[in-house]
């Protein structure tokens, strides 16, 4: 059996006190320099040693050596004697309930003797079930205590266990949030003992326990993009000053219909209506600190989705147009001369505005132009009498050039006289707008056999018929008047006209046919009194 100097020393352990109330907890230093007051405190003294020796954790024996700081004897020990023979060591000193967070540290001086040739170990195990203090009931089990902080000396090595006071810091991490608990201080030793082959005598002292202060927090950014309905919006938050990794959670307020905040602090989805949205982000970092910031999340209108086809150019005499331009479906049609969905062409450029509401309540508009082009000014000059049976003639006087005639007998742009009758004919012209305008006259037809025709004309005649070039023309006037006599072909142009003013009482007058061609032609006279008309034969 292995002879070992039996030292009645104490394990000095100081954990910081810890205040069961709403507070944090506050830095403790404890120099142990009266372990009988510990249990008052809270502290709770357990040997699961097999099998048990004569000592458990005792006062420091400043013989075997002194303190860290403060009297010779004010430190904590334990020794070999925690067993008896040959057995394992495992002496549990256990903290009173703390509240456990993530950057809490706890510092410590431990020694053993000098020139100590046994092997000797020294756990900080941690606890997160609340105020428990089960750790088993053998040597070798933790109970509640699985969490292993810190091991000086794991292997057992001979001589390796520090032989001066040397400080070790813990600090604690892995919780995912401020955890009620314990810390615990287990002297481990296998095969020790009076008799066995390792342990002999440590001490522990000068120990503090500095809760993690939480830093100002801060999330960032300080203000958010806005959104667009109906578009994916995904930003992501950061943060400041946290402790390990930060999570991200909404506190007050709304967030945008369709739109989550993620733990991870990203922005996701897709907002499904339109406005400001004002709500308060909290970071909380794994030592459970927090920080907040207040966010105005707005969401506009999507982009302006409507559309209008350009209009075709119209002219004034155009049907109303029927609006089917715009884009998306649905919506309405608004401007000068638009009723309902027509358009009412009048000349000028008229703009039409096409507006809808979509999904989000968001008006949505798009505007174009309509030219609407005057219709040409079209003339056509009278036509006179035509005989029956004249020859085809080619149509004209319809301005401007370039127009087409129709009507019954039109073939072409010549007319051919029919039977007695009148004869409606038409002259159509087309611009370069693609604009038209018509206008229309009379072909009367006549047999021309008629010797004369007088209305309020008296004693009217015209001799000889037939003539061989010279045409007297004779008749009445009450009155002064002017005198209009026109001569028409046959196929009803105006060869010549002439005009006699201040005609009264007789009047007669000599017509010269010699230069026209053979044929018929009629002698118009016309007056404020009447017209009168007469078929002449020129042979």
């Amino acid at each position: 059996m292995n002879l070992k100097l039996y030292i009645n020393s104490k394990l000095f352990l100081l954990i910081g006190a810890f205040l069961l109330s709403s507070k944090a907890n506050a830095q403790i230093t404890e120099n142990f320099d009266d372990i009988a007051t510990l249990a008052g405190s809270g502290w709770v003294m357990q040997n699961n040693s097999s099998p048990l020796g004569l000592t458990d954790w005792f006062q420091g024996n400043a013989t075997a050596f002194a303190a860290y700081n403060g009297a010779g004897d004010s430190y904590i020990g334990a020794n070999f004697n925690n067993t008896s023979g040959v057995g394992t060591i495992s002496n549990w000193l256990l903290t009173p309930n703390l509240t456990l967070k993530n950057g809490d540290v706890i510092t410590f001086y431990t020694r053993t003797t000098i020139d100590n040739m046994w092997a000797d170990n020294l756990q900080v195990r941690m606890s997160t079930n609340g105020a428990s203090t089960n750790v088993g009931t053998g040597a070798t089990t933790v109970g509640d205590f699985s969490t292993l902080l810190l091991e000086i000396n794991p292997t057992l090595a001979l001589s390796t266990y520090p032989m001066t006071w040397t400080q070790y810091s813990v600090t604690i991490s892995g919780l995912t949030a401020p955890t009620s608990g314990r810390l615990a201080f287990r002297y481990f030793v296998t095969n020790g003992g009076p008799s066995g082959a390792n342990s002999d005598y440590i001490g522990i002292d000068a120990f503090v326990y500095t809760p993690y202060v939480c830093p100002p927090l801060t999330v960032t950014p300080g203000s958010l993009v806005n959104g667009t309905a109906g578009s994916a919006y995904n930003e992501v938050l950061g943060q400041t000053g946290a402790l390990g990794t930060a999570s991200y959670t909404v506190i007050s307020g709304t967030l945008p219909p369709g739109v989550t905040l993620g733990t991870n602090g990203t922005f996701s989805g897709t907002p499904t209506a339109t406005g400001s949205y004002t709500f308060t982000v909290e970071v909380t970092d794994q030592s459970g600190c927090t920080g907040t910031q207040v966010y105005t999340l707005t969401v506009d209108c999507p982009t302006n989705g409507a559309s209008l086809a350009p209009f075709p150019d119209m002219c004034e005499t155009d049907a109303p147009l029927v609006l089917t331009q715009g884009s998306p479906s649905g919506g309405t049609y608004s401007g000068t001369g638009v009723t309902g969905s027509q358009f009412d062409p009048s000349v000028g450029t008229s703009v039409i505005t096409y507006s809808l509401t979509d999904v989000y309540g968001c008006t949505q508009t798009a505007t174009g132009t309509v030219t609407v082009n005057p219709s040409p000014t079209v003339t056509l000059t009278p036509f006179s009498i035509v005989c029956e049976g004249s020859a085809p003639f080619a149509l004209n006087g319809g301005s401007p050039a370039g127009g087409s005639y129709s009507g019954t007998s039109v073939s072409g742009g010549t007319f051919t006289p029919g039977t007695v009758g009148t004869y409606p004919i038409t002259y159509t012209y087309t611009d370069g707008n693609g604009c038209t305008n018509t206008a229309s006259e009379d072909i009367v037809v006549s047999d021309c056999l008629g010797l004369t025709e007088s209305k309020g004309l008296s004693n009217f005649s015209c001799y000889p018929n037939p003539t061989n070039g010279e045409v007297f023309i004779q008749f009445s006037e009450a009155t002064t008047v002017d005198v209009t006599i026109r001569i028409i072909s046959a196929n009803g142009q105006v060869v010549a006209t002439e005009i006699i003013s201040d005609v009264k009482g007789q009047f007669q007058y000599a017509l010269d046919l010699s230069s026209y061609d053979k044929g018929i032609y009629v002698i118009e006279v016309n007056t404020t009194s009447g017209t009168a008309t007469q078929r002449i034969v020129l042979q």
